[in-house]
């Protein structure tokens, strides 16, 4: 590129220099030969301007090509890197319904388990509430039958 450069800058000084010679000579010639020479340089002047905007609407098209096809390589990266996120989201996401899942169901289990002991618990005093129940009532008829027992003997002698 460096060295490039340098041969634009050198045939640009020889390109001034010869231009430098011809308004010399120009001095110093006859008018048609000015006029000859005055439209010589501008077709000159033209043909060089077209060749520049030619170079120039080549390059340009060749950076906005690579621009364009840059830009779309970076959209389709950051569109692949989204899509790679969306999933990884997803699956972090099921992976944690399925902890979430698991907790309830394991607290359900919990419950339950506690319910059931509660109600065993609940069967096993009635059960001695039942016992007791019996054993008052046992007691209430032998008292009873004591009582009646001795109103009678009370009651005859």
């Amino acid at each position: 590129m460096g060295h490039q450069l340098s041969d634009a800058l050198a045939t640009l000084s020889a390109k001034s220099k010869s231009v430098e010679d011809n308004i010399a000579k120009a001095k110093t010639e006859s008018k048609e030969k000015l006029d000859v020479q005055l439209a010589q340089a501008k077709s000159y002047a033209e043909q060089k301007k077209s060749e520049f905007i030619a170079k120039e609407n080549a390059t340009k098209a060749n950076v906005d090509g690579k621009v364009s096809t840059a830009k779309n390589s970076f959209q389709e990266k950051v569109a692949q890197l989204k899509a790679q996120a969306s999933a990884k989201k997803a699956q972090i996401e099921a992976k944690v319904a399925a902890k979430k899942q698991a907790i309830t169901l394991k607290d359900a289990e919990w419950r339950y388990n506690d319910a059931v002991d509660y109600a065993q618990n609940c069967i096993d005093w009635a059960v001695i509430a039942l016992a007791d129940v019996e054993e008052a009532a046992l007691q209430a008829l032998e008292a009873k039958a004591k009582y009646d027992s001795l109103n009678t003997a009370g009651a005859t002698s």
